[in-house]
């Protein structure tokens, strides 16, 4: 039988292996690609998420079936600080993290509404977070609010998705207001997003109202809410609990994780539904153990997951507007048909890999804009949202286009940095392809200088290392012991990888993965932290379990 893995240079690869059935990773043709190491960062750059205290410090799988490690306070704390300290160019240094009871408070100033909200998304996906209370301010660069509702308007009607919108902006004191009406919540919610990625605004008030074509039953609205709970592989719908009258939903049970919670409440907002409450529904950290994984192997038919994907596409605003060929064949979905932009067809990509009972995609999406934008002009609207965008304001990104290619090129200080730029290129109308050829670059400072010996701090761990005169760059030196716990550390504040059935080991930085997991969040999820945990590249031979899809 086949299993997915990764060879050395990061590429998908299948390698044979007998001990049980496996399925291949799915196959997108248009991905954001993690890179096999940050660029100037090397082997220092380890995701210490939990790197403060001797609490914190890994288990190995072995270790823990003799002794069971525990969920802290201070853990948590130290695993969201690693998280945003990760993401250099995103978060400063004023973001403060404390922890009660599971409860996570963050406070402190950031530049942009976007990392705020990422930062709130940050600390819900740590294993262990009940909830997050966000005290975070946004002090944004200075601009006039002439300035910043301009370029509101203008990114609503530059977006693909957004052009046609019948959407008011008004700015005061730096507080976007928006009115007018959509046609679903998943509408309002990208006009929100549009707004909040122009830099000048501390608040947004989405104030749109949402029009529904026809009113729809109580009964009709149940059946949606938990089919989408139900096929959404991030979400085990099968403890959670849906009430809904006169269209407004009350959602209780138990999910696993802070973030499962936030994704159980948006699935909720199909159409009809004029209110979630998700107050009553709870977060306990063992509803991810294998005595509560139900169904964790469940198969579903061809015909169902057709039907899933169809529906999925229908409520995605990007995808909704163009008729796509959905075929699916033992688990594997093909995608055909045309969109008018990129980021349509990589947004249906994904609405695809969400969907529970998926084992592959092969994506035959053609992009055929409606517009006869030339390269000249697509390049002045790239320009014009990479400045608007707060995300990428610290970075120094170029910008061409050729042939209806983008080409993205400069320095970022983050892989988040690195992909909002990619989304706003995917997000260009007439664009085809993107070339992103961004390098990241972390921040470095020199704690003591003695000609001609340097000594360096990196800023993640406080640690300092000596480099002989000479040497190219700072690159902070990682024992294999040392990135083998950080690996494991972050394996086990993932919500989504269970350390017990992934065992690691790395030889000269490289990291090898084996074992198998239960679902595609796993194997992808385990990738990652893999990557981000000082490893100079990973081998991932982690199998997934035919027919299994969720925690």
């Amino acid at each position: 039988m086949k299993s997915p893995s990764r060879n050395d240079n990061g590429k998908a690869s299948v390698t044979d292996n007998n001990s049980g059935p496996a399925i291949r990773p799915p196959r997108v043709t248009t991905k954001v690609a993690t890179p096999l190491h940050l660029a100037a960062a090397g082997r220092w750059c380890a995701m210490l998420l939990i790197a403060a205290g001797a609490e914190v410090l890994a288990l190995s799988p072995l270790q823990a079936a003799s002794a069971k490690r525990e969920i802290t306070d201070s853990g948590i704390t130290a695993a969201v600080e690693g998280g945003l300290a990760f993401e250099k160019g995103v978060f400063p240094s004023a973001v403060d993290v404390s922890t009660s009871q599971g409860i996570v408070t963050l406070s402190g100033s950031v530049n942009n509404l976007l990392a705020k909200e990422r930062a709130v998304k940050m600390a819900e996906s740590i294993r262990g977070v009940r909830g997050v209370v966000d005290r975070t301010t946004v002090t944004p660069v200075s601009r006039s609010d002439a300035d910043t509702r301009k370029d509101i308007q203008a990114a609503l009607r530059l977006d693909p998705a957004t052009e046609s919108y019948r959407v008011a902006v008004s700015v005061q004191n730096a507080v976007a207001t928006l009115t007018g009406s959509v046609g679903s919540y998943t509408e309002k919610q990208l006009v929100a997003r549009i707004a909040k990625g122009v830099k000048g605004t501390k608040e947004v008030r989405n104030e749109v109202a949402i029009n529904y074509l026809s009113k729809r039953t109580d009964s009709q609205i149940l059946a949606d809410i938990k089919a989408r709970l139900q096929w959404d592989i991030w979400v085990n719908g099968d403890m959670t609990n849906v009430d809904v009258r006169d269209g407004r939903v009350t959602l209780t049970g138990i999910v696993g994780s802070a973030i499962a919670k936030s994704r159980a409440s948006d699935d909720a907002w199909v159409n009809g539904v004029l209110s979630v409450d998700d107050s009553g529904m709870k977060v306990e950290p063992w509803a991810h153990n294998d005595a509560h994984r139900r169904l964790k192997y469940a198969t579903r038919s061809d015909s169902d997951i057709k039907q899933a994907v169809q529906d999925a596409f229908r409520l995605d605003p990007r995808v909704a507007a163009f008729s796509l060929d959905v075929n699916v064949g033992g688990g594997v979905v093909v995608l055909g048909g045309n969109v008018g932009n990129l980021k349509a067809k990589t947004s249906a990509e994904q609405d695809v890999e969400n969907i529970v009972g998926v084992t592959g995609l092969d994506s035959l999406v053609k992009v055929r804009p409606s517009g006869q934008s030339t390269d000249a002009e697509m390049k002045e609207q790239l320009k014009a949202v990479v400045f608007w965008d707060p995300l990428l304001d610290s970075s120094t990104i170029s910008v061409a286009v050729v042939n209806r290619v983008a080409y993205l090129s400069g320095t970022v200080g983050s892989i988040v940095q690195k992909a909002e730029a990619q989304d706003v290129a995917l997000r260009t109308k007439g664009v085809l392809m993107v070339r992103n050829a961004l390098k990241v670059e972390p921040e470095f400072w020199v704690t003591y200088y003695d000609w001609p010996n340097y000594y360096y701090a990196s800023p993640y761990d406080g640690q300092t290392s000596y480099y002989a005169s000479g040497m190219f760059g700072p690159q902070l030196y990682l024992s294999d012991e040392r990135i083998k716990k950080n690996i494991e550390n972050a394996f086990f504040w993932s919500p989504f990888v269970h350390s017990d059935e992934i065992k690691v080991s790395v030889d000269g930085g490289m990291a090898t993965l084996t074992g198998t997991v239960g679902t595609w969040i796993g194997w992808g999820e385990a990738d990652k932290d893999a990557r981000r945990s000082g490893a100079t590249g990973v081998v991932n031979r982690v199998k997934v379990k035919m027919g299994a899809w969720w925690w």
